[in-house]
This record gives C-alpha cells, structure tokens and sequence, in this order.
C-alpha cells in the first residue's frame, strides 16, 4: 500500500488487516441537492461540489488493496428528476471520465460503465465506449460508474437477452453472470457506503447481494475521505456470516 501524508488517515488503515479489506466498494454519493439548496443554489452546484470530494476518495482508494471500486452515479428511476438537473449531471459525468482517463491508464486502473447506455447522450456514451475501450487491458483496480443502472431494470434487460440465445444453451449461472452489466466481472459489494446519513439502500439488485452498510452522516459535499476510511476500518471490525455468494466466471 502506498503512504498517506495525512497522519490520522495513516493510522487508520494501519490498524486494518489486509485479510479486512473490502475486495469491492460501492459508493452511494447522496445528498448533493440539499446541500446545494442551503446556499440556494441549483443542484448543479452541489454536484460540482460532491465530485470533488469523490474525486479525493476514489484517489485513497486506489491506494489500498481494494480490487473494485464502484460509484452510483445516476440510477434508473433519477430520469424523474427535471432537465435543469440532469443535462448538467450528464455534463459532469462526461467531462470527468475525460479528466480521470489518462490517470485511469497511469495507474492501470479498468473502467467499466454499469447500466444502459441507449438512453444517455450520446457524447456521454462515447466518452464512456472510449475509456472502457483504452481501459480494458488494465488488471490492478476496476472503477465502475454506474450511470442509467437499476436492480429491476438490469433483470428486465436481462430476460429479453435470454430471448435470443440459442435454444441449446443450458441457462447455468455462468450465462446469467455474463448478461449482467460487466459481463460478469463485477462481484457484489462487500461495503456499501451512503453519505448524507440515509439507511435506505436502493434498488442496486445483484449489486447489494450479502453486503454490509456503513452511512456516513454527512450529504457528500461535507464529507471527507477520512470518513470514508473510518468506513473500511468499522467494516474490519464486523464478522461476516452469508451462504454461498455467486462465484464469477473469469474464464
């Protein structure tokens, strides 16, 4: 692992196991519109502001030896939301899949977009077919975005897929894994963390299948990558008891 210059972050994850890590991270970054609406500003403003502070914790993360990385950006049902907040959330997610690009190849870091891709822009969508196109050789870390991704609508896509396989395939585990998003190599979360202190988990299908929840009480834009580590050292502490999780097929 490498070293933080932050003393008291240092410490923390010193006093974490390897074997405590998390293999997978999702994060929940919630809380951006309230915080923008304190200093009645437009959500934009606190989206800004909350991929900033994502940008310094997904920075500490690819420190650890955590394998996956995932940030929901942007769920099915949030097409509820007005034009006026999503066109410039779209813009943000854009402009910085560009931005992260060359240190995504740097650091040998694997993008990989969850969710549909037919209803994003289509600037977005090339931004996103580009960096997971430059990206799909890397093996230390895989940071997934999931933009246009939820539990139902992943299970819906999913049927019509089955719809065209060939009558002969056996539907084994192995087929269903790869009609996921990320064709299989994405594994449940381990962790999944919430800011703005909410308890609810949405609706993240396979995604939450057996995994621990930390809320962090803060809405995004106050947090701090400190409270994400106290995250990863509160879930070092936990004993996990679950059957049998899906194993991925790597083949």
């Amino acid at each position: 692992m490498e070293r933080f210059q932050d003393r008291a972050i240092g410490r923390l994850i010193e006093q974490i196991p390897l074997a405590k890590f998390p293999e997978h991270v999702l994060i929940i970054p919630d809380g951006n519109g309230r915080w923008a609406s304190k200093f009645n500003k437009d959500p934009s403003f606190g989206h800004v502001q909350g991929t900033k502070v994502l940008k310094n914790v997904l920075d500490s993360l690819r420190k650890l030896p955590i394998k996956f990385v995932t940030v929901w950006g942007f769920a099915s049902d949030n097409w509820k939301r007005s034009p006026e907040e999503i066109n410039p959330l779209m813009q943000i997610f854009e402009e910085q899949i560009s931005l992260i690009l060359p240190r995504l190849i740097q650091d040998d870091i694997k993008f990989v977009h969850l969710g549909r891709k037919d209803r994003i822009p289509d600037s977005l969508r090339e931004a996103v077919d580009n960096t997971e196109e430059l990206t799909r050789k890397n093996s230390k870390q895989v940071l997934s975005l999931a933009i246009d991704f939820g539990g139902d609508d992943q299970l819906m896509r999913m049927m019509r897929d089955v719809r065209y396989l060939p009558k002969e395939i056996e539907i084994t585990s192995a087929i269903i894994q790869r009609l996921r998003d990320g064709q299989g190599e994405i594994p449940p979360a381990d962790l999944i963390i919430r800011t703005s202190g909410e308890q609810r988990v949405p609706d993240i299908g396979w995604l939450g299948t057996n995994s621990e929840f930390y809320s962090i009480k803060k809405l995004l834009p106050d947090s701090r990558v400190e409270d994400f580590i106290f995250a990863l050292f509160d879930y070092s502490k936990r004993s996990r008891r679950f059957g049998a999780r899906p194993q991925l097929n790597n083949s």
